[in-house]
């Protein structure tokens, strides 16, 4: 009997997270119902930011929302963006990218003396509210279901009526002279345009993240852009990476 849409749903994703895959033609069979039924399950999954299609079926998607994110490496996310706290201006303009790394200097800001602070992430948003001292900016945008951005033309024009003073952000991956870079193209063309219109930047990522490529690269300017990692900033694995940057912490 074919499954219903939810459990056929359930079933395709726990192929893909079990490192499977899935071919449209084998899942239909198994699940008893069409290849064009399963093409269609795939495009919905693919529009909530769950899978990316492949010829012939999908693989699970590089990206992945913010609420995964959050209990991936949280210590070592925490480690490198306390490094970054003590850069945080009490007043003026900032911008906070949506990253779950940057979310632990959110409560850092508490105390501050109304200054601004600009993010593209709606959960970033949320918790600054709540946050003394700070008057949240949610820059807009067409929300990107596969990492919870808002992203696009939108997006951009907002972020070019403003200046910031700092901008803090996160990355999927640091490669050696390739710099930061996305697992779409989206987030990193945000970023490199925030980071263009930021009078100091500051780039914080954990270790795993070190030698990682994506898709999608920004090129944030060396004199102004400083590293934090939850490593030593003595650390051999570092030495890559000090021509890219002003400083490494």
């Amino acid at each position: 009997m074919p499954k219903l849409a939810e459990d056929r749903h359930r079933a395709l994703l726990k192929d893909l997270r079990s490192g499977k895959g899935v071919r449209i033609v084998e899942a239909a069979e198994r699940l008893g119902v069409s290849p064009m039924t399963v093409r269609r399950d795939l495009t919905v999954l693919e529009e909530q930011g769950l899978v990316q299609r492949v010829h012939g079926g999908a693989v699970p998607s590089p990206a992945a929302r913010f609420g995964e994110r959050l209990s991936t490496r949280a210590r070592a996310k925490a480690r490198a963006a306390a490094k970054l706290a003590r850069f945080l201006p009490r007043e003026g303009a900032i911008y906070l990218d949506g990253s779950t790394t940057m979310l632990h200097l959110v409560s850092r800001l508490a105390g501050a003396r109304g200054v601004q602070v600009a993010t593209n992430n709606v959960e970033t948003f949320r918790r600054l509210t709540s946050v003394r001292g700070v008057e949240p900016l949610l820059i807009g945008g067409q929300l990107d279901r596969r990492t919870d951005n808002l992203v696009g033309g939108l997006a951009l024009r907002s972020i070019l009526a403003t200046v910031f003073d700092a901008a803090f952000f996160s990355a999927w991956g640091l490669a050696p002279r390739l710099g930061p870079m996305e697992v779409t193209l989206e987030d990193a063309e945000v970023k490199d345009l925030v980071a263009s219109r930021s009078r100091a930047v500051y780039l914080a990522v954990d270790a795993k993240k070190l030698g990682v490529t994506a898709p999608g690269a920004w090129r944030p300017d060396q004199a102004r852009t400083l590293l934090a990692t939850d490593l030593s900033d003595k650390d051999a694995r570092l030495r890559p990476y000090r021509a890219q940057f002003r400083r490494i912490l």
